[in-house]
């Protein structure tokens, strides 16, 4: 069974690259797309897919996988399914990174947002630790507290420097479009290794569930799993943010979603996931693309507009059948 689930995802996850690929405003076949990965040449056909399109669907693919995955690690650390990856306060350090770097700098805004993101996360455990521990109600209070506090000093510097209003806003909309392979690299170069390093924790994510007491008595070092945790974590969604900007849902909803419809035990629900998360953002950003009557609308807008009603309508059928979180 678990084998079939991996090898669903990954198909799902191939058939997305090819849609991805296949669509865009100059048309080409899928037996030209298939001919261009197979024999790269010099033809337009090859650099339209591996300069143009293939940077911007292998950026969505880290994206989806880096939310995903870092919404899985979350879950497991705070033992809540509704925890997502920003939920430690690393939207509201990216949004004031990214506005102190469009008003200072007047550029760099992505990895401005993306040492916010990083920042911001640190600041919350620092507050949160005592002891040499973290207790989870702890974190997410400290997380909500210096949310709210980031995003009122975003705003005060936002009235104050009203010309960064325009940049702030395009990237907080969500938007991968013109992407290049540079920071598709350096984002490759974070998020890959983070979820790679957050397989071999897998046996201790299902030990967590169970509390912290009863995870230390399996032999779990549950101060040093949580740092772990909350630093992969936080690395793939600062990664996430400084190539996409703030898209919201994904992290909440793809992990929440394969849950539900295949296995609660982390060995076989983060590897499903981190690809069906892959496969999700690569769709959502080529219909993003070519919205019918709008046009193109930054994938960030379309995410909440699909994943919100989306998990509100998985609520109220949870609360329906009497499933308690």
């Amino acid at each position: 069974m678990a084998g079939r689930r991996l090898a669903l995802a990954g198909l799902a996850l191939a058939a997305s690259v090819l849609v991805g690929l296949v669509h865009g405003p100059t048309p080409l076949p899928l037996s030209a797309i298939v001919s261009v990965l197979v024999h790269p040449s010099s033809r337009l056909a090859s650099v339209i897919v591996w300069q143009i399109r293939m940077p911007r669907v292998v950026a969505s693919a880290l994206v989806g996988a880096g939310l995903a995955g870092s919404g899985v690690a979350m879950q497991a650390l705070l033992r809540n399914p509704l925890a997502d990856p920003y939920i430690v306060g690393a939207s509201a350090g990216a949004g004031l990174g990214a506005v102190l770097t469009a008003t200072v700098v007047g550029s760099l805004v992505p990895a401005g947002a993306f040492v916010g993101a990083l920042a911001a996360v640190g600041a919350t455990y620092s507050v949160a630790r005592t002891r040499g521990q973290v207790a989870t109600l702890t974190l997410i209070l400290a997380g909500y507290a210096l949310g709210i506090m980031l995003a009122a000093v975003q705003t005060f510097i936002l009235l104050l420097n009203q010309h960064s209003l325009e940049t702030v806003f395009a990237w907080e909309a969500g938007s991968i479009h013109g992407m290049t392979w540079a920071p598709v690299g350096l984002a490759a170069l974070l998020i890959l290794p983070a979820a790679a390093l957050l397989f071999p924790l897998t046996p201790a994510m299902n030990a967590l569930l169970l509390g912290d007491e009863a995870a230390g008595h399996l032999g779990v070092h549950v101060s040093r799993l949580q740092l772990l945790l909350l630093g992969l974590a936080s690395v793939m969604t600062a990664a996430a943010v400084y190539l996409a900007g703030l898209v919201g849902f994904v992290g909440l909803v793809i992990p929440h979603v394969v849950r539900r419809l295949t296995t609660a035990d982390h060995r076989q629900l983060l590897p499903l996931a981190v690809m069906w998360g892959a496969a999700f953002f690569i769709l959502a950003d080529t219909v993003s693309e070519s919205v019918p009557v709008v046009g193109a609308v930054p994938v960030g807008l379309l995410t909440a507009v699909l994943g919100g009603p989306y998990f509100l309508w998985l609520l109220v059928r949870t609360q329906r059948e009497g499933v308690v979180f």
